[in-house]
């Protein structure tokens, strides 16, 4: 984690956190070399496409050394004071990102299902919810903010999966938040 010493981020604070992320892309370039052997040991690996997995793996790390530059560039002017914080924090999920294959589940279906209860234990998260102040809003928005995730909510066999984002630029403006359906096995969208 990045020590931060003061109340605003400093040019050497960005430069921490730039090169974590470089660090974790090395890991993901890694992944991506070696995804045969690395698939050959995890659960289902053998379901799994080593050349479309190493390829999600580039993408990712690509997008994460975009960042990390964005970051090197920010900290050599006087936008580092004005970003602070908030960028920090942006830039704290692309390198969370990084240490999990360049995704980030997304948190906000169960959150919003716990949140319609009707246990009184719930009231509070019921509150935070339809005030757009829940922590999983709150972190969905930073991430949408860094603008290097898709989010992707597939069906697979007619199963709804857990959503995530996945690290990697949106092709372009059109692709931006779309939701992505695991059920288009050739990609040509029919």
């Amino acid at each position: 984690m990045t020590d931060f010493d003061d109340d605003r981020p400093t040019a050497g604070t960005y430069e921490q956190m730039a090169q974590r992320i470089d660090r974790g892309a090395d890991r993901l370039d890694y992944e991506a070399d070696n995804a045969a052997e690395i698939l050959a040991y995890r659960a289902a690996g053998d379901r799994v496409d080593p050349q479309q997995w190493a390829a999600e793996r580039r993408r990712a790390a690509e997008a994460a050394r975009g960042y990390a530059a964005e970051l090197r560039a920010d900290a050599d002017t006087e936008t580092t004071a004005e970003q602070g914080w908030d960028r920090l924090r942006q830039a704290e999920l692309v390198a969370v990102s990084t240490d999990s294959g360049g995704t980030l589940i997304d948190g906000r279906p169960l959150a919003e299902h716990k949140a319609q209860s009707d246990s009184v234990f719930d009231r509070d998260e019921r509150q935070a919810w339809e005030a757009g102040t829940h922590p999983t809003q709150e972190k969905a928005r930073e991430i949408e903010a860094t603008g290097k995730f898709d989010h992707v909510a597939e069906t697979i066999d007619g199963i709804e999966q857990v959503p995530f984002w996945r690290l990697g630029s949106p092709a372009d403006e059109s692709t931006t938040g779309q939701q992505t359906s695991g059920t288009d096995e050739d990609g040509d969208g029919a």
